[in-house]
């Protein structure tokens, strides 16, 4: 099945995270990702392609609602009411690398790369 873009509104409802994403941001990461996984990715094209767009947009915490405050802060704990949660250091340390490890959507890409492009390498000299 070839690459289409999703609808805006059907990336939101697929990506629930991305509640207050707009057009033109949507439109800007999404031609990026497209530049990034190509038909290489065979079958898992779509998937990958839309999995690129949503780390990419996480990054930036486009998008995000409420969420995006307190990423963006750098927050390393979060407390509400009865709730609480703390980011690792490992976890903070991605994020500001920018790697697939970074988001869950980045998760997700790294896993199907591994599965289509992972494997043995061959070094030596000739």
């Amino acid at each position: 099945m070839p690459y289409t873009r999703l609808p805006l509104a059907d990336f939101k409802a697929k990506y629930a995270a991305f509640t207050t994403l707009a057009e033109p941001s949507y439109a800007a990461w999404a031609a990026e990702a497209e530049v990034d996984i190509t038909d290489r990715y065979g079958s898992y094209q779509q998937r990958a392609t839309e999995l690129q767009t949503a780390h990419y947009l996480a990054l930036q915490t486009i998008g995000m609602g409420a969420v995006a405050g307190v990423i963006a802060t750098g927050a390393t704990s979060f407390k509400s009411a009865t709730f609480s949660a703390t980011i690792s250091d490992s976890v903070i340390a991605s994020r500001a690398k920018g790697d697939l490890r970074s988001t869950p959507y980045g998760q997700q890409l790294a896993a199907i790369q591994r599965r289509l492009f992972g494997g043995p390498y061959l070094v030596g000299c000739a």
